[in-house]
C-alpha cells in the first residue's frame, strides 16, 4: 500500500496476479486499499504506527525469503493451477461485478420462477374455489329460505331483532350522541340470506355501542360524584382479604392439632332388661306359692 514492492527483493508470485486479474477481487482489494489509506491519514500517530508496522512486515519478508523461497514457489504454481482451472470451469468470474450480479439474479429467478408461479396458481384456483363455494353456499340460503317454513324462519328472526331492539332502548337507551346502524336492510324477499345476515349485524353492533357506552357514563357519573374506581387497589384489597382467611384457617388448624382430639363423650348407661311378653309362656310356680293353695295354710289364715 505504502511500500514499493519494486524495490522488495521478494519474488513476484504467479497466484497473486493472476488473482489480482480477477475484476471481482481486483474491485475488493481496491476498495480495502481506498478504506486503509483513508484510516492511515486520519491521525499522525495512526500513520506513523501503520508505517512502522508495514516496514517490520517488510523487514521480516525479506529476512525470511531466501528461506521459504522453494515452498512458496511450489504453493504458487499450485494456486495458479486452481485459479486457471477456476477460471476454465467457471468464466463468469472473468467478468466485471455488475456482470456477475445480473447473471446470478437471473439464474436464481429463472430457477425460482416456476416455483413461485405454482404456488401463485395454487393459490388463485384456491381462491376460486373458495368464491364459487361461497356463492354456491349462499345460493342454497337463500334458496332454503325462500320456502314457507324460510320466511316463517326470517320472520321470527326480524320480531326477535325488534322486540330486542325495545328492550335495549328500554334497558340500555341510547347515551350522548352515538352514530346508530343505517336501517338501509336489503329486502327479505330479494335476498333473505343477506337480509337476515344484517339484521343480526346490526343488532349485534347496536347493543356493543350501547353497552360500553352506558359504562362509560356510569363510570364518568361516578368519578364526577367523588367515587374513583382504582381496579388495581380493588384487586389488592381482594387478594389482601383471600391471604388473611388462608392465615386464619391454617392458625385455626395448627391450633387444633396443638390441643389434641376432643374429649370422648360419657359411656351411655346399660340398657334396661326387656319387659316380659305378655305371651311368654307363665314360669313354674314358687315354694312360697305352693304353701298358699294347701289347705293347712287356709285353715291358719282364717283362724287368725
Amino acid at each position: 500500500m505504502a511500500t514499493d514492492v519494486s524495490s522488495s527483493p521478494m519474488p513476484q508470485l504467479q497466484s497473486v496476479q493472476k488473482a489480482m486479474a480477477l475484476p471481482t477481487v481486483g474491485a475488493a482489494v481496491g476498495q480495502v486499499g481506498a478504506f486503509y489509506t483513508k484510516v492511515k491519514g486520519a491521525h499522525s500517530l495512526l500513520e506513523w504506527a501503520l508505517s512502522t508496522a508495514e516496514a517490520g512486515v517488510v523487514r521480516a519478508a525479506n529476512t525470511a525469503a531466501p528461506y521459504v523461497a522453494a515452498p512458496l514457489a511450489a504453493g504458487d504454481a499450485r494456486v495458479a493451477a486452481v485459479l486457471d482451472e477456476l477460471e476454465r470451469r467457471v468464466p463468469l468470474v472473468a467478468e466485471p461485478p455488475k456482470v456477475i450480479v445480473e447473471t446470478t439474479r437471473q439464474a436464481v429467478m429463472s430457477r425460482i420462477s416456476p416455483h413461485v408461479n405454482k404456488v401463485y396458481t395454487a393459490r388463485e384456483a384456491a381462491e376460486q374455489r373458495v368464491h364459487s363455494l361461497k356463492e354456491l353456499s349462499w345460493a342454497k340460503a337463500n334458496a332454503l329460505l325462500s320456502t314457507a317454513y324460510g320466511q316463517k324462519a326470517v320472520h321470527s328472526v326480524d320480531m326477535g331483532a325488534t322486540y330486542a331492539m325495545q328492550l335495549l332502548d328500554h334497558y340500555l337507551p341510547p347515551v350522548g350522541p352515538q352514530e346508530e346502524p343505517g336501517n338501509e336492510l336489503v329486502a327479505a324477499s330479494s335476498e333473505p340470506a343477506l337480509h337476515t345476515a344484517q339484521t343480526v349485524g346490526r343488532l349485534t353492533a347496536v347493543a356493543a355501542r350501547r353497552v360500553w357506552a352506558n359504562l362509560a357514563y356510569k363510570v364518568n357519573e361516578l368519578r364526577n360524584s367523588g367515587v374513583e374506581l382504582d381496579v388495581r387497589r380493588y384487586i389488592t384489597a381482594l387478594l389482601a382479604a383471600l391471604h388473611l382467611a388462608n392465615v386464619t384457617s391454617q392458625q385455626q388448624q395448627q391450633e387444633q392439632e396443638q390441643t389434641g382430639a376432643p374429649p370422648q363423650a360419657a359411656a351411655e348407661p346399660a340398657p334396661a332388661p326387656p319387659a316380659p311378653s305378655k305371651h311368654a309362656p307363665a314360669s313354674a310356680p314358687t315354694t312360697a306359692t305352693q304353701l298358699k293353695t294347701t289347705p293347712e295354710f287356709k285353715s291358719t289364715e282364717t283362724s287368725n
